[in-house]
């Protein structure tokens, strides 16, 4: 073994015949690579400790002026393939090339770490492209790493003080009357299935794509559960472990009750809720029917999403007041009901003041204490 002398993260080693050699780190490939490599030309050993590391020195002002030229193009190419950036979900990868895939066709050869605050304005301006910041800031975030060769000092895309979206949680979910209006009326005007599949969601809290994966055997009517292990990822079209992991639900009486209304479905691999081809639902082939029976009903603008899981969580708080930890094992949430509060614990204002009036009416009316005459003291 030769005798290494480290400094900053790079090498400079002499070897068993007295010369020496000098490496430094290459962010192209990830290791420390010789000088020889980095500057064709240059010899592969030194006589001296001295002359390794001037040329160390000269590979390292050589890597820099490297990295200072890949462009935002050459990197985003980088970091939508190799493996080395990727997220678990491949959902979340294709997702984030959806939302940097303009950013970077746009400022391609600009130089990455030339990416500054007037490009970051340009690109934001009337802030139609706001939602592109997660993505834009994660892939930042990966440039400016180790594991990227530290192509810049900071991430332009940080800190911007966005407003940020509340998603759900400012929305309103029907009520229990509009709730029960839809269901009917998917009975009447759309295939069994669909008004089954949208029955079923609202009694279970099940997602959407959860149900478009739900197949009998998940269904196990004696222990009264369902077991949710998968879900129909559209973005990447294939079956995936559900959002935060395989759970188990309750199996409500109203929901094994519209279980028995569907014509049964023979085989392990049959679906719970079919099309009319006899095909699972995706968001395309419910996207009809649910079209119709919202704006049958005049609720043009209720998502599914808020009529089903957002409407349980609603109402399995507000109405049947369950506390958030239960509601959470529900929905498959980790968190002991911390979720549940935020996003589905609507404050609804008109049912507060009702359970106002309730309880204070529960005990009574109070016979005020009569005012004492100090004269007949």
């Amino acid at each position: 073994m030769g005798l290494f002398a480290k400094e900053g993260g790079v090498s400079v080693q002499k070897l068993p015949s007295g010369r020496w050699r000098a490496q430094v780190y290459d962010p192209a490939s990830g290791k420390n690579e010789s000088v020889s490599r980095i500057l064709p030309g240059e010899p592969g050993t030194y006589r001296t400790k001295t002359e390794a590391k001037q040329a160390r020195s000269r590979a390292r002002e050589a890597l820099g002026q490297r990295q200072s030229e890949i462009t935002v193009g050459a990197f985003h190419e980088r970091w939508i393939s190799d493996p080395l950036f990727a997220r678990p979900k491949e959902s979340t990868n294709l997702h984030n090339l959806e939302r940097t895939r303009g950013f970077a066709k746009r400022y391609a050869d600009v130089p990455i770490a030339g990416v500054g605050d007037q490009i970051v304005s340009e690109w934001l301006a009337g802030g139609k492209r706001n939602a592109t910041v997660p993505a834009l800031r994660a892939m930042f975030n990966d440039a400016a790493s180790a594991k990227a060769g530290r192509l810049l000092g900071s991430n332009p895309f940080a800190g911007l003080g966005l407003r940020q979206t509340r998603g759900n949680r400012d929305r309103q979910p029907p009520s229990q009357a509009q709730m029960e209006q839809m269901i009917a009326y998917a009975w009447q005007i759309t295939p069994p299935s669909f008004a089954a599949y949208l029955e079923f969601a609202s009694v279970t809290a099940m997602r959407p794509s959860e149900l478009d994966a739900l197949t009998p055997d998940a269904i196990d009517h004696r222990e009264g559960v369902i077991h949710v292990r998968r879900q129909w990822n559209a973005k990447v079209r294939k079956f995936t472990s559900p959002k935060y992991g395989p759970y188990t639900i309750a199996l409500v009486a109203r929901a094994a009750q519209v279980l028995e209304r569907l014509p049964r479905q023979l085989g392990a691999e049959a679906f719970v809720f079919t099309t009319i081809r006899g095909t699972h639902y995706t968001p395309s082939s419910r996207t009809h029917h649910w079209n119709r029976v919202r704006c049958g009903v005049g609720l043009p603008d209720m998502s599914l999403y808020l009529a089903t899981r957002h409407y349980f969580g609603w109402y399995a708080v507000n109405e049947l007041q369950l506390p958030p930890h239960v509601v959470a094992e529900q929905l498959g949430h980790k968190d002991g009901g911390e979720l549940v509060t935020r996003l589905y614990g609507h404050p609804d204002a008109g049912r507060a003041r009702q359970l106002i009036r309730q309880a204070h009416d529960s005990h009574g009316r109070v016979t005020p204490l009569r005012p004492i005459n100090k004269d007949s003291a």
